[in-house]
């Protein structure tokens, strides 16, 4: 082989194992100086659709968990959450920014089985429909999920210990759905703790969904994030994501039943950038 070959296969080797490299860093953490910020509202644009419904008798334990949420032998599910004319249940977030501020500690995405829901554990945050869960590969931090089951039925000896629950863990991407985890928790106060892979999450615009494969009309759901510029969203809507280095960046919101909205804004050293979304209700097919 002659020099002049050897030299550009050296070179588009070189290039190869560079992009690499970028597409394969982590998230470094580090101070910020003079950082700016976002903050804004969320809002719908139209009325929230109505609640989902289920019919409690195509599910076990149709009693127990009628006592929740429920009406006329249907068991109600309201993905769509309006207060004050802000739209709750969102996660505005920067996807791609290599360096910036330390995460506040790891968070953990904490869930309880209660009332044949599936919620964000109390305390964890504004919102006990969605919540966040690191993405291993992209943080390089070890993360774990966390699944308590509250429930039980004292008037059935059969249920009586605990209500059957199974959360079902998917990575979902637009219609697809992957498994990445499938563990039950058949006894009241049982939790189970599943650690974060590397191998999930590996695309942008995915998220967590939890379904309980006994009651299918239990459902959380998590965004992975990639870095700590992130804010799950007040109940009205509201929110702010501090210590941003200077620059542009492509932020985007995202909600379970609205999908994901995006835009470019501007952070300047200091300041306070407005990053104001709007979700439009899907129409029926």
């Amino acid at each position: 082989m002659s020099k002049l070959f050897k030299l550009v296969g050296l070179s588009v080797a070189y290039s190869v194992l560079s992009v690499s490299l970028v597409f394969a860093a982590k998230y470094s953490e580090g101070p910020v100086s003079n950082g700016g910020s976002i903050s804004g509202k969320i809002t719908l644009k139209g009325d929230a659709p109505a609640p989902k419904e289920f019919k409690l008798g195509g599910f076990p334990q149709p009693e127990f968990c009628g006592k929740t949420k429920s009406k006329g032998g249907m068991r109600l599910r309201q993905d769509v959450n309006v207060t004050g004319g802000g739209l709750g249940d969102v996660v505005v977030y920067i996807e791609k920014i290599a360096k910036g501020k330390a995460f506040d500690g790891v968070p953990e995405a904490k869930l309880v089985a209660d009332g044949c829901e599936f919620l964000v554990a109390e305390g964890e945050g504004p919102s006990r429909m969605v919540t966040v869960v690191l993405n291993a590969k992209k943080t390089g931090k070890k993360a774990v999920i966390k699944v308590k089951n509250l429930d039980a039925d004292p008037s059935d000896p059969k249920t009586a210990a605990g209500i059957l629950h199974n959360p079902h863990g998917y990575d979902v991407k637009g219609v697809l759905r992957k498994t990445i985890f499938n563990k039950p928790v058949p006894k009241k106060d049982q939790e189970i703790t599943i650690k974060v892979k590397k191998t999930w999450f590996k695309k942008n615009q995915t998220f967590m969904l939890v379904e309980c494969d006994q009651h299918n009309y239990m459902n959380v759901w998590a965004l992975p994030v990639r870095n700590p510029y992130y804010a799950v969203v007040n109940a009205d809507g509201t929110y702010k994501i501090g210590d941003i280095p200077a620059g542009s960046y492509e932020v985007k919101a995202f909600h379970p039943a609205l999908g994901y909205v995006k835009q470019k804004i501007t952070v300047k050293g200091g300041a306070d950038s407005a990053g104001n979304f709007e979700f439009t209700p899907k129409k029926k097919k």
